[in-house]
């Protein structure tokens, strides 16, 4: 019952964040939509931006757990890279309102160097795994953390491209981006 309270308090959160924008929905309009009691609201969570916080790291720590920890399992090829870079965008296209949230939450305010922390490792392994793909020439020789932001931001655009036009297509968005990382002999 208590975990059932939150997982609605999340999904009505979700929903108003993306229909009304993050200031724009109060707690009160949130816990209307998940049928509970305000004060039932800040049992679980003391404050909005405690909310905001934790529904952020659940829906990323959803989205990471995909598909990144094959990727860290296995040796980097163009292979492993293009089935994360799907499995992510196949993600985000599923899920769009947690995609859009996510997209909200990171031009916010909210997304501060503290709400990051937990998700340091994530990009260190991330760029990790480039540099090691550059050292054994399977990437270009560019800064690691240059080739890290294309990567997600041609993953952001991929998902709102398909999200907006339905399109099929996938394999050809992964080789465009390919074609701009991947070594040349």
């Amino acid at each position: 019952m208590v975990e059932d309270k939150k997982f609605r308090i999340f999904e009505a959160a979700l929903k108003l964040f993306v229909e009304k924008g993050i200031d724009n929905t109060s707690t009160y309009l949130i816990s209307k939509e998940a049928g509970v009691a305000t004060g039932t609201m800040y049992f679980y969570f003391k404050s909005k931006v405690e909310l905001i916080n934790e529904l952020y790291f659940s829906i990323k720590a959803e989205n990471l757990a995909v598909s990144f920890q094959d990727l860290l399992k296995s040796s980097l090829s163009y292979e492993s890279i293009e089935k994360f870079w799907i499995e992510s965008v196949e993600w985000g296209v599923n899920n769009p309102d947690k995609f859009r949230f996510m997209m909200q939450f990171n031009s916010s305010p909210y997304h501060t160097d503290d709400t990051q922390v937990k998700y340091r490792d994530f990009e260190k392994n991330a760029v990790k795994l480039i540099e090691d793909g550059i050292q054994n020439k399977l990437l270009k020789d560019l800064p690691p953390k240059y080739i890290w932001e294309l990567f997600s931001a041609h993953f952001t655009f991929t998902v709102e491209y398909i999200i907006q036009t339905k399109t099929k297509e996938r394999k050809i968005f992964f080789d465009t981006l390919l074609d701009g990382i991947k070594y040349n002999l």
